[in-house]
């Protein structure tokens, strides 16, 4: 037997710590065991290892046999997610207009509000689908979404009647600004399944009226943050901030009036890292990329800003989980829908008519656009191969390594994941001590 390749080890004074990224387990066991662990690896003769202890490391794939391919594993849980047909999944455009002007958007947003013809597609389209399923999800998407919160009412009760009927698991996401999001309209959302809202914030008032503004230049800010104080408890919101060199320093402001608030244990936060595209379609974001930050300085400022979230009671420690593919847009049985009925791969698509695989009309006769989609393959990359974080990422965004070959594809994990379960430890060790994680085992993905 030997020690997993994605194994990251910390030693604290009194107990030994092992996150594995191929299971997203962490264990916690006392030094003398791991020592047991180290002599019984290496062949020579020690102290009885408890069974206990050899059977939650071999559970939590920290201890592996030596012939082991633990590529492969990963190489046929990849294979397995992309080409799943038992899930469905659809991001539904129900408005690619927004009320919003942001200067790093990546979309071009004409006025454009999901079709009578689109609705009527959609449902026949998951009906063709149904007697295959095990689960499907919708992610509501735009543009901003609740310009057409008509179209989401009806939609979700026609899906949900069709999967309750067909014995189907249903569950649905919403991409949205906020700015709509009033206890009406969460509460429509809660009955339509939607399990959570993610909603942008880029700082306090007067930073992030600077880089969220409605379309008539007035601020936002006021709004959206009433709207999530009202909303918390009706549907589930996590809050991203958006971070590019000139908010930085704003975020911690932003914290605090979140708890002023009285947000804090109700909602969750999280750090966001602007890309900027050049796909030449005239979309904002075009003209952004000298305000972005390159990854290994925004993976400085997501540790801080994650710090100093976690000391507010806004965000929780945690490491990431293992995944099976690394975004719908490399799924086979995933599609986005325009609000026309166009169809594309990648959220970050939307909009882009040069990225247009098809339509609803004929959703199986889509055109060879697809096929980069389907054909990305983190194995063929050396690095990817040679990354910890693979396991947790498979590859990162596609779309990014299309148009921005390089590290822009990546999470921080892959340059920072020692310091990160260093942290979680220390986060982990002050709220409870290492006795809870004694058995934390997390078989997040099955692996065979």
């Amino acid at each position: 037997m030997r020690e997993s390749r994605y194994n990251v080890v910390v030693t604290r004074p009194d107990r030994v710590w092992v996150y594995n990224s191929l299971s997203g387990s962490t264990l916690s066991v006392s030094p003398e065991e791991w020592a047991g662990v180290e002599q019984v690896l290496s062949g020579e003769p020690g102290p009885t290892l408890p069974l206990e202890t050899l059977r939650d490391l071999t559970v939590a794939r920290m201890i592996v046999n030596d012939d082991l391919d633990e590529l492969e594993v990963l190489e046929r849980r990849f294979r397995a997610g992309t080409g799943d047909r038992t899930t469905f999944g659809l991001t539904i455009v129900t408005s690619l207009g927004c009320n919003f002007d942001c200067p790093y958007c990546f979309q071009v947003k004409p006025r454009a509000i999901l079709d009578d013809e689109t609705v009527g597609l959609l449902v026949e389209v998951l009906e063709e689908q149904l007697p295959n399923l095990r689960q499907f999800h919708v992610t509501w998407f735009g543009g901003e979404p609740l310009l057409a919160t008509d179209r989401i009412d009806e939609l979700s009760r026609a899906f949900i009647e069709r999967c309750d009927a067909a014995g189907v698991a249903y569950s649905a996401s919403i991409v949205t600004n906020g700015y709509l999001l009033t206890p009406d309209v969460a509460q429509r959302l809660h009955e339509a399944r939607v399990g959570d809202a993610q909603i942008t914030l880029d700082g306090p008032a007067e930073t992030h009226d600077l880089m969220r503004p409605l379309r008539n230049g007035k601020g936002t800010f006021d709004v959206i943050l009433d709207n999530v104080v009202a909303c918390a408890d009706l549907i589930p919101i996590s809050i991203r901030v958006n971070l590019d060199t000139a908010n930085s320093g704003k975020y911690e402001r932003l914290l605090d009036q979140l708890v002023e608030r009285g947000l804090a244990g109700r909602i969750g936060v999280y750090p966001g890292r602007i890309v900027a595209y050049d796909e030449g379609i005239g979309a904002p974001s075009e003209t952004y990329r000298a305000a972005c930050f390159t990854l290994p300085a925004f993976a400085e400022i997501e540790r801080d800003f994650l710090a100093a979230a976690r000391e507010r009671g806004l965000a929780s420690a945690r490491l990431p989980e293992p995944v099976q593919t690394p975004c719908t847009a490399t799924n086979v049985n995933d599609l986005v829908v325009g609000a026309s009925g166009e169809l594309y791969k990648c959220w970050d698509s939307v909009g882009n008519e040069h990225e247009v695989i098809g339509h609803l009309r004929s959703w199986h006769d889509q055109n060879d656009r697809v096929l980069k989609w389907l054909r990305y393959d983190p194995f063929a990359d050396e690095g990817c191969r040679s990354c910890i974080a693979l396991p947790t990422c498979m590859g990162g965004c596609a779309h990014n390594q299309m148009t921005d070959p390089g590290d822009s594809k990546c999470s921080t994990f892959r340059l920072t994941h020692r310091r990160q379960v260093e942290e979680y430890v220390e986060a982990a060790e002050a709220v409870g001590g290492a006795s809870g994680f004694r058995h934390a085992l997390l078989p997040v993905v099955a692996v065979t």
